[in-house]
């Protein structure tokens, strides 16, 4: 398939190139100029996809030398970010950063602002990389709230972890709490349970890294909340599992047996298909652990599986 993909590149690259030679034949009228300028721009973006990245620098230069003579703002504004993006890949971010912000001065006049976002979101990758990371903490914040405004989780979620990732490798783990809750009001707001449930745990697992133990246990009960009340079994067997954890962290042996064993429970359920035999086992290890006998958990694995099928019938 992958092959299949390459030659593909290749016969399309060969056709514009072809196309390309043919437009210097011409006389230079102004639609001449805008056949070659997107002829240009668009083997710079095959070019990027086939990873000849220094090929496809020369063509959206070229690009740019077209529209320029077009006096078109437009689409040089839209090569320029492309560029810029193309010179995030290659690590020349001081190439990067002004190709974007000539990009960015005119989005910033103008009324299309998922370009706008864009450049926003490379500002913060560019600033990172350049050491400068308040500036680069400005512009993510800046891009957030824009696609706050545009109710756009994608490009909200993109936003975000930028500085996600770059505080993660950092182990900055006050910062990435902060973002953390940031992102769940936004989830909150949109009323998207999955990426709030997503949140919470990684909301609670930061907490316990922080030793607020009993703020991760509040947000692992908010997030067994979601499960319970959408019905969904898996995520109410991660968020009790991750509150029995966070019990034993705060060396409270008997808070954390109840939620254990209702993971326990949990999991037997799951592995009704087969699928989850590793949790089960994994539960009953923690509870043998914590003092339950096996006889015990035999009779708690049999009460499980009879709710089950009371509940199927």
């Amino acid at each position: 398939m992958e092959e299949k993909s390459k030659i593909s590149l290749d016969e399309n690259i060969s056709t514009l190139i072809k196309k390309l030679k043919k437009t210097y034949e011409k006389e230079e009228t102004t639609k001449i100029i805008e056949e070659r300028a997107s002829i240009c721009s668009n083997l710079a973006v095959l070019y990027s996809k086939k990873g000849n990245l220094e090929d496809s620098q020369k063509f959206f230069l070229e690009s740019i030398q077209e529209y320029k003579k077009l006096n078109d703002d437009f689409k040089l504004a839209s090569t320029k970010g492309a560029l810029g993006s193309l010179y995030i890949q290659m690590g020349k971010y001081k190439l990067a950063k002004s190709y974007t912000e000539e990009a960015h001065e005119y989005w910033t006049n103008s009324m299309h602002l998922n370009e706008r976002l864009a450049c926003l979101q490379n500002f913060g990758i560019i600033f990172l990389k350049l050491n400068e990371e308040v500036k680069a903490s400005d512009y993510v914040l800046e891009a957030m709230k824009m696609a706050m405004q545009l109710q756009d989780e994608d490009q909200f979620a993109q936003s975000i972890h930028i500085l996600l990732n770059y505080y993660e490798n950092k182990k900055r783990y006050d910062m990435l709490l902060e973002l953390k809750k940031k992102a769940l009001e936004f989830w909150e707001q949109m009323n998207l349970e999955e990426r709030q449930f997503k949140t919470l745990i990684d909301l609670g697992v930061i907490s316990q890294v922080l030793e607020g133990f009993d703020d991760a246990v509040r947000y692992f009960k908010k997030a067994f909340n979601i499960g319970y009340n959408s019905g969904n079994i898996e995520q109410m067997y991660l968020a009790e599992g991750f509150l029995a954890e966070t019990f034993l962290n705060k060396k409270d042996i008997e808070k954390a047996k109840y939620p254990y064993l209702q993971a326990f429970k949990l999991a037997i359920y799951l592995n009704l298909n087969g699928k989850h035999q590793n949790d089960v086992n994994l539960m009953r290890l923690a509870l043998l652990s914590l003092g339950y006998t096996t006889e015990e958990l035999l009779k708690e694995a049999e009460e499980a599986i009879k709710e089950v099928n009371k509940e199927k019938k």
